[in-house]
């Protein structure tokens, strides 16, 4: 579930939120909520297969 892709992952979403903090500095309030609203819908889902691993494996 963490592959080696999971940092590119969280890279990508760090620099969502920062180009939200931008449009919002700079005046486009709609491109950021739209940015923030991706990212939360992105950390949904990735809770949910977080919890569904937790779930699934044999601990």
């Amino acid at each position: 579930m963490f592959g080696p892709l999971n940092g590119m992952r969280v890279a990508l979403v760090c620099f969502a939120v920062v180009a939200a903090l931008a449009g919002l500095i700079a005046g486009y309030p709609l491109v950021s909520a739209i940015l923030l609203l991706g990212v939360a819908i992105h950390g949904v889902g990735w809770l949910y297969l977080y919890r569904e691993h937790l779930r699934r494996s044999p601990h």
